[in-house]
């Protein structure tokens, strides 16, 4: 399982801090509420793509004595299962679909509309949730959701608090 956390730094930072960072423990296990603090269970590595820069950096994996899971933080620049920061693919995602630009490669475009269309009922569910009324005409719902994810302080806090509403991120399969 892995876990969305703000480490509240850079990714320049989390890169140069490395496996030093300050990462979260968990008191209780996620997974089948064990009571104990969670023992460390080593890092692996993920690739950390933006429009300019490139990191390869560390993620903290916890292990449940009892269940035997495992939950990673994953810092909250990037998103599970995803290569390029959230940043980078919101960004995308947005210039294609409100304004047919390509700014990346084609076939991932394509990847990014699909994942993201695919899931709108979904979002907008989350924003329903969080107390939002207003109207979202079908017509140009992707456009409107596109702007309200951008209406958060950081698409960072949006994408955190979905992944805790529903258990998985909002460009899920």
């Amino acid at each position: 399982m892995q876990r969305i956390h703000n480490f509240n730094i850079s990714p320049e930072e989390y890169y140069a801090r490395g496996k030093k960072n300050d990462f979260p423990r968990l008191d209780v296990c996620p997974c089948c509420s064990y009571p104990s603090i969670l023992p460390r269970h080593g890092f692996y590595w993920r690739n950390a793509l933006f429009r300019n820069s490139y990191f390869r950096i560390p993620v903290l994996r916890l292990k449940c004595p009892s269940c035997g899971k495992t939950i990673s933080f994953l810092p909250d620049f990037l998103l599970p299962y995803f290569q390029y920061s959230l940043e980078y693919i919101l960004e995308a995602a947005k210039k294609y679909i409100e304004e047919r630009k390509a700014t990346t490669y084609y076939q991932l475009l394509q990847f990014y509309r699909y994942r993201f269309l695919r899931n709108l009922n979904r979002i907008e569910a989350f924003f329903r949730d969080q107390g939002y009324r207003g109207f979202i005409p079908e017509k140009d719902k992707a456009i409107k959701l596109l702007k309200l994810i951008g209406a958060f302080p950081k698409a960072k806090t949006f994408a955190k608090r979905f992944q805790d509403h529903f258990q998985h991120n909002f460009m899920a399969n």
